[in-house]
């Protein structure tokens, strides 16, 4: 189970607060969604889970607990680097600069995994066939011989949910994933997403998007300014809102399978 305690992030030289004392936990098994509008701390909060933030520009205190294990305790470093990035994942938000563009997809995908002998490749390989076909990417020989620049973002999104599976990690950040993709895109990316939530894995999913909430995530935490303003089962929060942000933002959107959708 992740848990976040009090986690506050500032910027060191102007003492700026991007994102203000927020806790909440992420059971196993549970899909919990942040929801905002840009600027309002989601996806920092997701980069600090993941120990992504430069340490010597921006601050970070409270406390992030994975199984027990204090994530930004200095002494835990070496046990941290061993989870981040296995154990939890994070699908970034821009696919095109999450690659290198000097180097092609197979040789990128290659350098994220041990994979050491013609056997280890050859599984590698067809378990990475079988996840971009379910994907919608069918093509897979060319798309491994492609430079990023050659394929489009929401080709790249899904070869980044395809490596994040082959991971097969217990909890999953997914940092406005169907935010560059077109409609039909969209809808495969939130399949597989369903289906990994129904294998019991673990997720935040951080988004705008209510329907993208309402149709995924059991919990859901509004945020604004860095702060949580609301947090409950989503269904009560987006039918029932009860803080005035949450109500203005629920009111602007469309009604969605008894809840409410943007």
């Amino acid at each position: 189970m992740l848990a976040v305690k009090d986690v506050s992030i500032t910027i060191r030289e102007s003492k700026k607060e991007i994102v203000r004392n927020i806790s909440f936990d992420v059971p196993d098994g549970t899909v919990i969604g942040l929801i905002g509008e840009s600027g309002s701390g989601k996806s920092m909060t997701s980069k600090c889970i993941m120990g992504l933030l430069n340490k010597r520009i921006i601050g970070q205190q409270g406390s992030i607990q994975w199984n027990g294990l204090e994530l930004l305790d200095k002494r835990n470093a070496k046990a941290a680097k061993n989870i981040l990035g296995n154990e939890i994942c994070m699908i970034l938000q821009n696919p095109m600069t999450a690659f290198s563009p000097v180097l092609k997809i197979a040789t990128q995908l290659e350098m994220g995994f041990t994979l050491k002998g013609r056997l280890a490749r050859q599984y590698f390989y067809t378990q990475l066939d079988v996840l971009l076909k379910k994907l919608s990417l069918n093509d897979t020989k060319k798309i491994l011989n492609s430079y990023p620049h050659e394929l489009s973002g929401g080709m790249l999104q899904r070869i980044m949910i395809a490596i994040t599976l082959l991971k097969r990690p217990e909890l999953i950040i997914a940092d406005e994933i169907t935010t560059a993709v077109d409609a039909a895109t969209e809808y495969q990316i939130l399949y597989e997403l369903e289906n990994i939530k129904k294998n019991g894995v673990s997720m935040i999913v951080v988004t705008h998007d209510f329907g993208v909430a309402a149709r995924l995530c059991d919990n859901v935490a509004v945020m604004k300014d860095g702060r949580i303003l609301e947090y409950g089962r989503t269904r009560m929060v987006l039918s029932n809102p009860q803080n005035e942000y949450t109500k203005t933002l629920v009111s602007s959107c469309i009604l969605f399978e008894g809840a409410r959708a943007c």
